[in-house]
């Protein structure tokens, strides 16, 4: 094997190393918490404000 452009003798990973992929279907999905009282505070929140959006808007709000 010839020098390497970081002159070492046998070549170094930089120029030599072989990567491999990794599969992204070995992969598990994250897992998701409880849903805590403040984030579902928010939701119930946002879904009012944009009932009351609709509403203002001329049009039904779905449920």
């Amino acid at each position: 094997m010839s020098e390497c452009k970081h002159g070492m003798k046998t070549g170094c990973v930089y120029c030599h190393g072989h990567v491999k992929p990794t599969p992204e279907t070995g992969r598990a999905p994250k897992k998701r918490g409880k849903p805590t009282r403040l984030s579902e505070q928010m939701n119930d929140r946002m879904t009012d404000l944009k009932q009351r959006l609709k509403r203002l808007r001329g049009q039904t709000p779905d449920a």
